[in-house]
């Protein structure tokens, strides 16, 4: 077994322009969905308005599942996914925009999605405490915002001895707002050691506030839609495929930006395959999650939360479309993810990974419109396809812009270099040609 390459940061320290046409679509992206919305409002709110709240919780799911494999790598001490970190950790500049988002849907008419806003009489009495628009709202801001804080937080200290080493290198040649992040600067080896154990010990209470918060998000955003059925597997079945769709999303925006990045050489075929069990093993969680949920519901056949499933299982429009989040979510995933070929295959991983993003987000939209949604027909066309490419084109804008800023790669992460420790074996064989 050869022994891995020292990790050659001097590629990676100076800033890359955005290509111009990715830059172009991005924005293109963003226009289609702000007109896509505007026709939605002033033709159905209703529907509009459904659209923009699956995509919230979608792509809140996808930023903080994207700061949250940053913080595992970090927490588990794991080189396999460092080549990645920075990207996936740079997702968690959106969540500030998806907050600002949800304020503005939440006091601007969201609202009234929420049977419980609308008629408020109908809550049994413990409910009616909890489920007031003050408190609503107080709490979705709270939790979304602790969350984007303690992200942001392991971001800069992810940042600080990076950016701090390579404005050595590059003599002042980089932004101007590095020096922001740098100001103080006690030198290269006391800031990677600081860096590294700041990084440590935020990632612990964002991994708290990552599962707590995001399950008391899905509880108020989408369980709270139908206000008399509940599920106490909920939240922890959000959170999970939340991290999912991180790793969906930080491989898939790998795969994609690769080149223009330049961390062809560092992201190896190695790193595809790595993330590709994941992505497999976590499909296979997810199917587990929603079985557990489904199991104890259907068999005691609860008054209060079977209606959920039958009409998400058994009634049309949603019937055939439960069939097509299972197949994009799991059957597909598994089936070729067992295949060790194709997760070294860019191509062919980027097609089952867009599979499962697309799955993930029918399935996001199958637990919310029912709930909303009580006319024959299924509210899915060319209005939420607008909307949805706003949300992907402002998160592009966003996140291809600071990569375009910043190292893209940690350089001076020491988990990028090879394990001191490992023991690399040759044999007699191989030793006796030289």
């Amino acid at each position: 077994m050869s022994a891995q390459a020292p990790f050659d940061p001097a590629p990676h320290y100076a800033p890359r322009p955005v290509p111009a046409k990715l830059a172009l679509v991005a924005k293109l992206l963003v226009v289609i969905g702000i007109v896509s919305l505007g026709i939605g409002l002033s033709g159905d709110a209703v529907r509009a308005r459904s659209a923009v709240l699956v995509n919230l919780v979608y792509f809140l799911g996808l930023s903080a599942g994207g700061v949250m494999i940053s913080g595992a790598l970090v927490l588990a001490k794991g080189r396999w996914g460092r080549p990645v970190k920075r990207i996936a950790e740079s997702f968690v500049l959106f969540l500030p925009v998806i907050w600002a988002l949800l304020a503005i849907f939440l006091l601007t008419g969201g609202l009234d999605l929420y049977e419980w806003h609308t008629h408020p009489g109908s809550l049994h009495a413990h409910k009616a405490i909890w489920l007031t628009s003050t408190f609503f709202t107080f709490r979705v801001l709270f939790f979304s915002g602790v969350i984007t804080l303690l992200g942001l937080l392991v971001l800069r200290n992810s940042l600080r001895p990076d950016l701090g080493v390579a404005s050595e290198k590059l003599q002042g040649q980089h932004p101007a707002w590095w020096g922001r992040i740098t100001a103080g600067w006690q030198g290269e080896e006391a800031e990677i050691e600081a860096g590294q154990h700041k990084q440590m010990v935020i990632s612990v209470f964002l991994a708290m506030a990552f599962a707590y918060g995001m399950s008391v998000l899905v509880f108020d955003l989408v369980m709270s839609l139908a206000p008399h059925w509940y599920s106490n597997m909920f939240g922890a079945w959000f959170f999970c495929s939340s991290f999912w769709l991180g790793m969906v999303g930080t491989t898939l925006f790998t795969i994609g930006n690769r080149h223009w990045l330049g961390i062809d050489k560092a992201v190896t075929i190695d790193v595809y395959h790595d993330f590709g069990k994941m992505i497999f093993g976590f499909s296979c969680l997810w199917a587990y999650m929603n079985f557990a949920q489904l199991l104890p519901i259907w068999y005691g056949n609860m008054t209060e939360e079977i209606g959920f499933l039958i009409v998400r299982l058994y009634q049309e429009p949603w019937q055939s479309l439960s069939v097509t989040v299972g197949a994009l979510c799991f059957f597909i995933p598994f089936v070729t993810l067992m295949s060790r070929g194709i997760k070294k295959m860019p191509l062919g991983l980027s097609i089952i990974l867009v599979m499962i993003a697309i799955g993930i987000w029918l399935e996001r939209y199958l637990m919310a419109v029912p709930s909303i949604w009580m006319e024959a027909t299924l509210p899915l066309g060319l209005l939420e396809v607008g909307i949805t490419l706003g949300f992907l084109g402002a998160f592009l804008v966003v996140v291809t812009t600071f990569l375009s800023q910043v190292p893209p790669i940690p350089v001076t992460d020491p988990f990028m270099q090879p394990n001191p420790e490992d023991l690399h074996v040759h044999s007699l064989d191989a030793a006796h040609s030289h």
